[in-house]
């Protein structure tokens, strides 16, 4: 053997050591792949219980004939190397890198929780969003208490919202507001309805020193999930698993308003989409669109809820013969049920 081969063979060991590492079922590469997840029903059940749980004087009962569907990103991470090329060359999958999944720093632990309270505001401002729109009083009471936080051990769950500072607390974005222009270290004065010891609900003056946000650490930060109820007899529940993160709302807050007003809001056709919703309605720009346009179409859907600032994005996806609807507001989303066939469409240049 001459010392050219030599050297070659020599210099292409670390190489070939590191490709059968790198191939090994057991050894992970630094990315993520995102796809077409799973759809669900929020008119119908999972797991033996409705998605979307309405109980009450007048609550419509009539079993809708179509179905609104909420889409979600598929995410799969430590993957091995063929893994990751066998997902890359799949159709309608992205592979990322793992940061832009699970940031540097931050455990899945932490992003879990901090998915959990997302999706909790998202039902919270649905229910808001969805009783607004058909004219009903709401309240607003403490759904969940981040571990940790301001809130912990001075809130309670279950206490009932009636005021922030000077403000009344008519939906969740009133208390968001208040801390949002606070500083961390501030003192929050809220008016909360909770249960006494003898059982009798009773109003109390509450005292919160703000904390850090999480992700900024020169905003105010309360730790708390909110949850929004009718304000009278009626109650709406969620029993929603395994998803997280805010862009469910737009889906949640039409099968409440589905529920909470007669007839069938569906019109018997199969309706998919996605997007934020806040308290008053407006319905915010989310991430994956193409992956969820792609759930949708593969599953029959009709058509697809668009937030209009995901409208070009969206029309780089393959939608087959289903009609992308742009959508600002949930009244409009619900204006757009009654024709949909006619309801304004994402264009290009949008």
């Amino acid at each position: 053997m001459n010392r050219r081969t030599r050297t070659l063979l020599v210099g292409a060991l670390p190489i070939g050591v590191l490709a059968l590492i790198m191939s090994s079922p057991s050894a992970t590469v630094p990315f993520a792949a995102e796809g077409p997840g799973p759809l669900f029903d929020v008119l119908g059940d999972l797991e033996g219980k409705p998605m979307i749980d309405v109980s009450g004087e007048g609550v419509d009962t009539e079993k809708p004939k179509g179905s609104f569907n909420m889409t979600t990103v598929a995410v799969h991470h430590s993957v091995s190397l063929p893994q990751a090329i066998g997902l890359w060359l799949k159709e309608d999958t992205t592979v990322v890198p793992i940061e832009s999944v699970f940031p540097p720093g931050v455990s899945e632990e932490e992003i879990q929780e901090k998915n959990d309270l997302m999706f909790t505001d998202s039902e919270a401002n649905a229910t808001a969003a969805a009783l607004a729109e058909l004219g009903l009083p709401t309240k607003v009471s403490v759904a969940m208490i981040m571990k940790d936080s301001a809130a912990e051990g001075v809130l309670k769950e279950g206490d009932i919202l009636h005021r922030v500072g000077e403000e009344a607390v008519q939906r969740p974005e009133s208390v968001k507001a208040a801390v949002a222009a606070m500083k961390p270290g501030d003192d929050v004065d809220l008016i909360v309805e909770r249960v006494n010891e003898q059982g009798k609900s009773v109003l109390e003056p509450v005292t919160v020193k703000l904390g850090e946000n999480p992700d900024n650490k020169d905003l105010a930060f309360l730790g708390i999930g909110m949850e929004a109820q009718p304000d009278g007899e009626v109650e709406v529940a969620y029993n929603v698993t395994g998803v997280g993160g805010p862009s469910a709302g737009l889906m949640l807050a039409l099968g409440v308003v589905d529920k909470l007003s007669p007839g069938d809001l569906t019109g018997g056709k199969r309706i998919a989409g996605t997007g934020t919703i806040d308290g008053a309605g407006r319905v915010g720009e989310i991430g994956g669109i193409t992956h969820k346009i792609a759930a949708a179409r593969e599953e029959g859907g009709e058509y697809f809820f668009v937030p209009s600032a995901n409208c070009s994005e969206a029309l780089t996806a393959d939608a087959g013969d289903m009609k992308l609807i742009r959508v600002n507001e949930l009244s409009g989303a619900v204006e757009a049920l009654k024709n949909p066939d006619d309801a304004p469409a994402c264009q290009k240049g949008e």
